[in-house]
């Protein structure tokens, strides 16, 4: 059973903005001026979150990362309806089928990162902006840095749990 008060959900939704903002300034403004491929630390906060406390807190806190990453990553609105896909999506995958620990959060990303990349060469090479090769010699250094960064995005999120209880209990 749920024992947590108001305050206490209050107390952890402000851990997991935090850790939404902090992810969102490493990710746009500490990695984005670099030379290197851009990580989507977004999209796999989203699915922390759902991993982490369930699919109705995945799907509400994959809204607000799409938020961020529309308005920061220069995406169109719908990343935000994808973000909360993956957030709902990772909450029920771990409730049924994973653990609810680093290993669901380890496939559920995997997925969801080739998911979003899938989407964005696919939908590129049926629009025809750049050959298949090109499009995937863009996606897949994309995704390979965006793996260097799920296990310290599962961390602040597993931090924001731990630390200010599981909001979802089974």
């Amino acid at each position: 059973m749920n024992n947590m008060t108001r305050r206490d959900i209050i107390i952890k939704w402000i851990a997991y903005l935090i850790a939404l903002g902090l992810a969102a300034v490493v990710n746009f403004y500490v990695l984005g001026p670099l030379p290197i491929p851009l990580p989507l630390m977004l999209p796999v906060l989203a699915v922390a979150g759902g991993t982490l406390e369930g699919p109705r807190f995945g799907a509400l806190y994959g809204i607000l990362c799409g938020a961020v990453q529309s308005g920061l990553g220069n995406q169109n609105a719908g990343c935000i309806a994808a973000l909360a896909l993956f957030g709902w999506a990772a909450g029920l995958t771990t409730q049924y089928a994973l653990r609810r620990d680093v290993w669901g959060h380890l496939i559920c990303s995997l997925a969801a990162l080739v998911l979003w990349d899938g989407w964005a060469v696919g939908i590129r090479y049926l629009r025809h902006v750049a050959p298949l090769e090109i499009l995937l010699r863009v996606a897949v250094p994309e995704l390979l840095c965006s793996l260097a960064f799920i296990l310290p995005v599962y961390w602040a999120g597993r931090f924001c749990c731990i630390h200010y209880g599981r909001i979802y209990h089974e």
